[in-house]
């Protein structure tokens, strides 16, 4: 019998999809089954071409929250008879390609929480309840199709309770892989330093959660196994305990995040935009970066306790997030105060999974454990996102985001298998195929051993979860970068496709604007804290003319020296000291300032001389160095960074303080030549005036932002009008997460009728850089070119 096989792609496995299918066929009284393969669903129909047709219809009108459909295709088939009597779901089909994506870990959904809440229901304050609206995906899968045999949840044999609910294609938990209940499920329990279970009741509390409620409110840290790891916990607005935990943690400055048991405590304590609320409450649930809301002495007694000055030191921002897991929704509950919550780890480590390995780690940073049994298979931050006049930005993709699949633009359909492999610092790989592409969550820097371990072994999964064989390996083109030394002695040199770091951020911007793959070229602006050059110097403040084949380097930064090299990314001092030598500045204001900021006259005379000699002082045109420099001159960050780009976080805060109607900025110069240099001497004149005259260091920190951001705009106007064909700019690289520049900036072009593209899905730093490298060597590969060609520097 004629009938009709349907293939259905995306994220269709793990998020209700079958049971939507099922409902709707059902219906519409179609005979057929659904089943689960490695591509994603198939169904099929004993029917006519207008029911096939008007089922798909349908079933798109009505797909599941969580589920995400990239392709259908309606093929006629020869289905054996005799038809069946009516509508099933049936067992998944193994099949050797895998390309169903894997569905994301979603927040606790309102069903699940009202039976938390409810103590006439069975599941309450059950803290592992989930449905297939909500609860761990990505975490706990093992491989795919997506079934609970390949889950950690593997070890939970189900209740007769439960196994109803996940048997009935009815019931909102029809195949929930991670369905359990306080008879079938993990359990919880709370421990000492010494991983003695301490008895609930022993403190008068009902449960762990309770009883972890109540130390936390006592002032105590506490190791909190979440979703995708570890986070440590303590009253947010308790000075005394988040002091302690910087103490301990050893993070004297990095902000922490904080969470809220629900929008209301949200908006007492910040001023959240009604996007950055939607996200908040999505089923993503990450952390959203949004001021602060100044708290008066009067509604501090409406409202209880401030959080803590030491929870964000010198910002006004807070990186907020609600609870995602009814674990941690019953622990805020019960403590009813914002909690730090914080990745559980050693610092520069990744976030701990394991109960073992979290007793190991934090002993000595936790005075309790708040542990489960079961087991993480896929460690996951939490995303972080910003809130910014041009809508949310992306600083993270990570648990809630990752891995949902990206689509590919217009033109790459036939692309082929790419993996690449990302930076060296705030590393994601790419799993590039026709089918789209699959950025890995955030794993971190990798020049720390125990995160190039998890690199490698998250590649592994992802590798072996898709059954992916790449055809291009795509890497920086910096032959130090540990990935890309990996990736050659890993994979066959001929398959190596590299990249330059700074075509990559704009690809990836590109990319996530859905810009065709034969698209004119666009004119990328690339600031950030350091990238190799194709000319074997260190690049980070670049315009360049690209498309997503090549580029040509038509302006940047005026090059300045790092003296010392990496002390130099590390001590904002350093970079003081070089521009105030190449900007060629009184001495007199030279030696008056930096005596003011207790720079030694023995160490300027030290770096005066590596730079005059070219001893370790590499050239570079980083806008993030002269950030530093800025800091380091306003007494914002002088001596040394705790953490990457805090010297420019601070400036930034510092800047938004400024109450002057001042709508100026510093002047910047911009010298003729190919190519052509944004030069800031003058810039470094004005400033050093205005300091040293006493003006307001918010005041001047202001106007070198407004300054930049003009100045950037003047230059694409002058490379735009050499070029004599209009353009668009791509906005990318880890400095234009500076709100205050991104949003000053684009606001300069759109005034001069430049049509600008900024990050969407992916982030503007080094997150991003490997859906570049994919794209570009995808790009390469369809063009026809070889390895190595098609990426032109000076095309």
């Amino acid at each position: 019998m004629t009938g009709f096989r349907i293939r259905i792609r995306g994220v269709v496995q793990g998020v209700g999809f079958r049971p939507t299918v099922w409902r709707v066929a059902r219906g519409l009284s179609l005979q057929g089954h659904v089943l689960n393969d490695g591509e994603g669903v198939i169904v099929e129909l004993w029917c006519d071409e207008t029911l096939a047709i008007k089922f798909v219809h349908a079933l798109e009108l009505e797909c599941p929250p969580l589920a995400t459909i990239t392709s259908v295709d309606i093929d006629s088939a020869s289905l054996s008879l005799p038809p069946p009597d009516s509508f099933d779901i049936v067992e998944s089909h193994e099949s050797a390609q895998i390309s169903a994506g894997i569905p994301v870990d979603a927040a606790v959904c309102p069903q699940c929480i009202e039976e938390i809440l409810d103590p006439s229901s069975r599941r309450y304050r059950y803290p592992f309840t989930n449905c297939t609206h909500c609860g761990p995906r990505l975490t706990i899968i093992k491989a795919l199709p997506y079934d609970r045999p390949k889950t950690s949840m593997a070890t939970f044999p189900l209740c007769d309770a439960c196994e109803q609910e996940y048997q009935n294609p009815a019931d909102r938990r029809f195949h929930a892989q991670p369905v359990a209940c306080a008879d079938c499920g993990p359990t919880l329990r709370l421990c000492d330093e010494n991983q003695r279970e301490i008895k609930p009741d022993s403190i008068g509390a009902s449960d762990a959660i309770e009883a972890a409620a109540s130390l936390l409110k006592k002032g105590k840290i506490i190791a909190v196994k979440g979703l995708g790891g570890f986070h440590l916990a303590c009253d947010a607005t308790n000075n005394d305990a988040v002091s302690e935990l910087r103490r301990r943690k050893k993070r004297p400055a990095k902000p922490f995040a904080v969470m809220m048991k629900d929008m209301e405590q949200v908006m007492t304590h910040c001023l959240a935009s009604e996007e950055g609320a939607q996200s908040l409450m999505s089923a993503a649930s990450p952390v959203v970066i949004m001021p602060l809301r100044n708290m008066t002495t009067s509604h501090m007694e409406d409202v209880g306790p401030e959080i803590s000055p030491y929870v964000a030191p010198d910002l006004a921002e807070l990186g907020v997030m609600l609870p995602s897991t009814p674990l941690h929704l019953l622990l805020c509950r019960d403590a009813d105060i914002p909690l730090v919550m914080t990745s559980g780890n050693l610092s520069g480590n990744p976030q701990c999974t394991g109960n073992d390995e979290a007793f190991t780690e934090l002993k000595g940073i936790a005075d309790f454990w708040l542990v489960h049994n079961r087991d993480i298979v896929f460690r996951a931050d939490d995303s972080v996102l910003r809130q910014t006049e041009l809508g949310l930005q992306v600083i993270r993709r990570a648990r809630g985001l990752a891995p949902s699949p990206i689509p590919l633009p217009k033109g790459f359909e036939q692309s082929p298998q790419v993996l690449a492999l990302g930076g060296e610092v705030k590393n994601a790989f790419c799993l590039l195929s026709e089918h789209g592409a699959i950025l890995s969550q955030y794993i971190g820097d990798l020049e720390s051993l125990k995160v190039w371990d998890d690199f490698q072994h998250t590649l592994a999964h992802y590798q072996s979860l898709y059954r992916f064989e790449p055809e291009r390996i795509a890497v920086d083109c910096h032959p130090e970068y540990i990935a890309t030394k990996f990736a050659k002695s890993t994979f066959d040199i001929k398959a190596l496709v590299d990249v330059q770091h700074h075509h990559a951020h704009i690809a990836a911007c590109m990319g996530d604007n859905q810009l065709p793959l034969d698209h004119d070229k666009v004119l990328g602006v690339v600031f950030d804290g350091l990238g190799i050059g194709s000319d074997g110097t260190i690049w980070g403040g670049e315009f360049l003319l690209a498309d997503y084949r090549g580029f040509k380097r038509i302006g940047h930064l005026l090059p300045v020296s790092l003296p010392g090299g990496t002390q130099a990314i590390i001590q904002p001092w350093r970079n003081l000291v070089a521009w105030l030598n190449k900007s060629n500045v009184d001495e007199k204001q030279k030696s008056a300032l930096c005596a003011e900021l207790n720079i030694d006259s023995k160490d300027i005379n030290t770096l005066t001389a590596m730079i005059d000699n070219a001893l370790n002082s590499p050239r570079s045109t980083s806008v993030g160095r002269l950030f530093d420099a800025v800091s380091a001159a306003l007494s914002v960050c002088i001596h040394q960074q705790s953490y990457e780009g805090q010297a420019a976080i601070e400036l930034e805060a510092l800047a938004k303080q400024s109450t002057s109607s001042e709508k100026a900025g510093y002047p910047f110069n911009i010298l003729s030549g190919s190519p052509t240099q944004l030069e800031p001497s003058s810039m470094w004149a004005v400033l050093l005036e205005d300091l040293l005259s006493g003006a307001a260091p918010s005041t001047i920190a202001m106007k070198f932002h407004l300054g930049l951001a003009e100045a950037i705009s003047q230059m694409v106007v002058r490379l735009s009008q050499s070029l004599h064909f209009p353009v668009k700019v791509a906005l990318s690289g880890g400095v234009f997460q500076n709100k205050l520049l991104l949003e000053q900036t684009v606001f300069h072009l759109k005034q001069q009728g430049i049509e600008v593209l900024i990050h969407q899905q992916v982030p503007a730093n080094d997150g991003g850089l490997a859906f570049g490298q994919a794209l570009i060597a995808a790009a390469v590969s369809l063009s026809g070119n070889t390895v190595g060609q098609g990426l032109d520097h000076n095309q």
